[in-house]
Formats: C-alpha cells, sequence, structure tokens
C-alpha cells in the first residue's frame, strides 16, 4: 500500500525517520508571545515477538497484461473468466465483481456456478444473486482459509497489477473504472457495525538501511490515475508531526478488517439465497462437466494448475500477525516494512528493495528470519 494506498511502494516515501514521541508541547516563538502547540500522542505500536500470533504467506496471481476478465464460449457453456488481480484484488474486487457478473448473465441462463470463495469469487457471486442469479459458489477452501485471508488488506488498487509493457491504454482505462467502482461501494461499509472499512492514518517515513535498488521490471503504478480521490499526502514538519523532530508523510488509507468483512460477504450471499459447496477441481475437466450452463472462474493462482494458464506468476508475499492493540491504530511505513494496526491484528510486511521482491517466488513456507528483520526494525522507531 502506498501514499494514499494507491500502490504499495511508489507513494511510500517521504518524511523522515526517527524515533516516536510523547505528547509534548512545542514552543512556536513570535516578537513577545510565546504560543505553546500541542504535538498529538500515539501509543506505540509493540512490535514484540512474544505477541505474534501467526505468519501467512499468500502468493499474488501477477499477469504481466493485468486481470483477465472476459467470457468465452467451450462447449455448451458460457465460461466467464475473473482472476489475476495482483496485489490488488480486494481493492479492485467490486468493480471486476460487477463486470463479471454482467457479462455471466448476457444471455438467457440464470443458473450460475461461481469457481473460487476469495474476494474475487465472494464479491462475484454476491452480485450475481444480487442480480437474480441462482448461484452455487464451488471451492475447496471458504473465505476465511483462502489466500485472500492473508492479505495485508488496505486500499491498493495498483499494487501488482500488470507492467507497464503488457498493459495498453484500454487495458488502463478499465482498470481505473474498476478501481473507481469498487471504492465507491467500498464506503458502503464504513460506519456499519464490525467497522468491516474503515480509515486509518499512515506515517511514511523514508531513509533507513534499506538501499534504494530499480526493479527489473516496468510495473504499471496507475495511482495518478486516481489522484481526484486519493491526493498527494501532505508533509507533518515540526509540532504537526507525531515523531517530531522528524518529518512524515501522513495521510488517510482504507483499510479491510479482512475477517468481518469476510462475515458479511458470505452472510449477504447466503441470505439472497446462493448456496457453497465444498469441491475441489483438479482441472478445467472437473469444472466444465459441473451442471450449470454458466460458469465464473475465481480461483486466483489456483487457474494457473486448474485452468492451465501459465501466464501467472506467484508473487510472494509474508504477513506477520501480531495481537490486536486497540490503543494504537494507525499504520507506518519504515525501512521497506509496513505495519497497519487492524482490528483482527497488526499486520507487518517486509515489502523488499523493489516491487521484483517475492516476483517468482512460489514457497508458501514462512521464513522467520523475515519475520525477525521486520519486526527488529520497527522496534527502532519505538526505543
Amino acid at each position: 500500500m502506498s501514499g494514499p494506498g494507491i500502490d504499495r511502494r511508489h507513494l511510500l516515501v517521504g518524511g523522515g525517520a526517527g524515533l516516536l514521541t510523547a505528547c509534548a508541547p512545542a514552543v512556536v516563538s513570535r516578537p513577545g508571545l510565546a504560543v505553546p502547540v500541542t504535538t498529538p500522542a500515539l501509543a506505540p505500536i509493540r512490535f514484540d515477538p512474544a505477541r505474534l500470533m501467526r505468519v501467512t504467506v499468500c502468493l499474488r496471481p501477477f499477469r504481466a497484461a493485468g486481470p483477465r476478465l472476459e467470457a468465452e464460449r467451450m462447449a455448451d457453456k458460457l465460461v466467464v473468466h475473473n482472476y489475476g488481480h495482483g496485489g490488488s484484488g480486494w481493492s479492485l474486487s467490486w468493480g471486476c465483481a460487477e463486470e463479471a457478473a454482467t457479462l455471466a448473465l448476457s444471455g438467457e441462463a440464470r443458473l450460475v456456478a461461481v469457481i473460487g470463495a476469495g474476494v474475487i469469487g465472494i464479491t462475484t457471486a454476491l452480485r450475481l444473486v444480487q442480480a437474480g442469479a441462482q448461484v452455487t459458489l464451488y471451492a475447496a477452501e471458504l473465505l476465511p482459509d483462502t489466500r485472500s485471508a492473508r492479505a495485508t488488506g488496505v486500499w491498493s488498487p495498483s499494487s501488482r497489477i500488470g507492467l507497464t509493457s503488457a498493459m495498453d491504454d484500454a487495458a488502463r482505462a478499465r482498470w481505473e473504472s474498476w478501481a473507481r467502482r469498487s471504492w465507491t461501494v467500498h464506503q458502503q461499509y464504513v460506519g456499519l457495525s464490525g467497522n468491516p472499512v474503515e480509515f486509518l492514518t499512515q506515517y511514511n517515513f523514508s531513509g533507513g538501511e534499506e538501499p534504494d535498488v530499480s526493479p527489473a521490471r516496468p510495473w504499471a503504478h496507475l495511482g495518478s490515475r486516481l489522484r481526484d480521490i486519493n491526493p498527494r499526502w501532505p508533509m507533518l514538519e515540526g509540532a504537526a508531526s507525531p515523531f517530531a523532530p522528524h518529518d512524515v508523510r501522513s495521510g488517510e488509507t482504507m483499510v479491510f478488517n479482512v475477517s468481518e468483512y469476510a462475515d458479511r460477504l458470505q452472510a449477504a450471499f447466503l441470505a439472497h439465497g446462493g448456496k457453497m459447496v465444498r469441491r475441489r477441481f483438479p482441472d478445467r475437466a472437473a469444472i466444465l462437466a459441473l451442471a450449470e450452463p454458466v460458469v465464473v472462474h475465481c480461483t486466483g493462482y489456483g487457474a494457473r494448475e486448474v485452468w492451465g494458464d501459465e501466464s501467472l506468476v506467484p508473487v510472494r508475499g509474508q504477513i506477520n500477525w501480531l495481537m490486536p492493540q486497540p490503543d494504537a491504530r494507525y499504520a507506518i511505513y519504515y525501512d521497506a516494512v509496513q505495519a497497519v494496526s487492524r482490528r483482527d491484528g497488526v499486520v507487518v510486511q517486509y515489502l523488499g528493495p523493489n516491487d521484483d521482491w517475492g516476483y517468482g517466488d512460489p514457497e508458501e513456507v514462512p521464513d522467520p528470519a523475515e519475520t525477525t528483520r521486520a519486526l527488529s526494525r520497527l522496534r527502532r522507531l519505538f526505543t
């Protein structure tokens, strides 16, 4: 996640590195006048390894050309593909779900199978039942156990979304339409009980030990297309910074309380008459053998194996989950590490020297050294 949450790195810059200070008065000097200015207080986030609940690994389903969202006829079925969203699945889910539902219901058939229960699958299934379709969602794992549940949970619609060399103007415009529609729908969940979606203040530091290395790949960073809804964050300097005397860039970022949000999505789908069936599909033939005349395929990185899509590349991301800390509800980025104090836990992620970090790595076993590096770096801010 970056800046206002557009992509995970390129606006995660600016400000300075330093220590968190307690709430203390600063003095503004004027001729004959001393005015106390109060620096806002922030409770320190506790990056103690003893607070570590679990470590998870997610393989982002990256496609150089961007997400695959299209329909095709296969035998007697209409198949709609909706996968390959990189690190932007939660952020783009509603815009993509609406387009996928429109494609699926373009004919007369209203009996639909949705494959995959991650965030893309469940939002697509929900949009379909809301449109009057009879939907069965088939998945080996339900949302709390999917890769989607291992996400950082922030608004990042441009994160690992594609390569500039493979995305043309039409693809960029399509991405923008998905992002804008999703931004609007996400706001409908702000303020609901359980806070499935909310805004947190983030503080971005520059500096640290991590070298600034240019990536080998021309990653597509499309955040500038959304500047009207996500303006550049201002610098907080001097007494305005809770990390004074060091300056930081700060702004509000949209955060998803994934556990609560997942429950709401699944409950809404079932309340509209949707059905959920646990089933694993070894290949596309097993999917095409289903009785439903319309199939919407939302298996994320699983599409590489199930559908044989070798254009999908895994981009590994490791999340370290600390116990929730209600007294410290904010997010920080420092020395290539991001921490977001969500209601369901403080998520900490090492982001690497550039967006190439994790590219092509299919390893889903947690790396203890990566956990140690992330937590130790952030502890320096509060020591």
